[in-house]
């Protein structure tokens, strides 16, 4: 009997922690890394955008962030954007560097961008600097 209590408390931990998988995942494909970036960058998420781009993007993103509290109206119309991914392709360089085209829609409008996403320490991060 203890054995099933055993096993049934093992399968249930597994059920548990398997289901609470967090935003790590984003980072394990560049196109998931592209897409939450898009979304972020569009939206003024200067929080996401941070998570989602290389380290030595932070004081780009600083100075962006600057620029937008000395415009708030442009800010507070930026963070109402409606972004909706429609497909990101990646053409692989190695297996630490890719080429992503993302299209999407922001507000209704087609777009389309390029970005260049490497893989740091296990994760793909935008690299801005080389868009």
């Amino acid at each position: 009997m203890r054995k099933y209590i055993l096993l049934a408390f093992a399968a249930f931990a597994m059920v548990v922690f398997g289901s609470c998988k967090t935003k790590t995942d984003v980072y394990s494909t560049p196109e998931k890394v592209t897409s939450e970036f898009v979304t972020a960058f569009m939206t003024a998420d200067f929080d996401n955008m941070y998570k989602y781009t290389v380290p030595r993007n932070a004081r780009l993103i600083q100075n962006i962030q600057k620029m937008m509290r000395e415009r708030p109206e442009r800010l507070a119309t930026l963070q109402k954007n409606k972004i909706e991914i429609q497909d990101v392709a990646c053409e692989y360089d190695n297996d630490s560097l890719a080429l992503c085209t993302c299209k999407f829609t922001c507000n209704g409008e087609s777009q389309s961008a390029p970005y260049r996403v490497k893989k740091i320490e296990g994760k793909w991060l935008v690299d801005m600097t080389e868009n």
